[in-house]
């Protein structure tokens, strides 16, 4: 009777590396300012850094032929998109 090998992955196999307890958070929301804050397993609201906030907008443009143009004079569009981002204090 033959033995079937065992496949190539069980010899590459380890035990887990040991794991930390890390300390629990809490998002919750500030009932003055209804920004959502986190506050650590002592009741202790963190600071986590901060983080910009961007906009951004298309905004279409089209032409049409003026007063006195032939008709079927030419028209013309295209768009114009705009982006703006607040800086980043980290």
């Amino acid at each position: 009777m033959t033995q079937t090998p065992a496949p190539w992955g069980i010899s590459r196999m380890g035990p887990y590396p040991a794991t930390a307890t890390l300390p629990s958070f809490t998002p919750v929301i500030d009932p003055e300012t209804q920004i959502a804050v986190i506050v650590d397993e002592n009741g202790r609201t963190l600071e986590l850094g901060s983080h910009g906030t961007s906009t951004s907008g298309v905004t279409p443009t089209h032409t049409s032929p003026g007063d006195g143009a032939k008709p079927g004079g030419a028209t013309d569009s295209d768009v114009t998109e705009s982006y703006d981002q607040d800086q980043s204090n980290d």
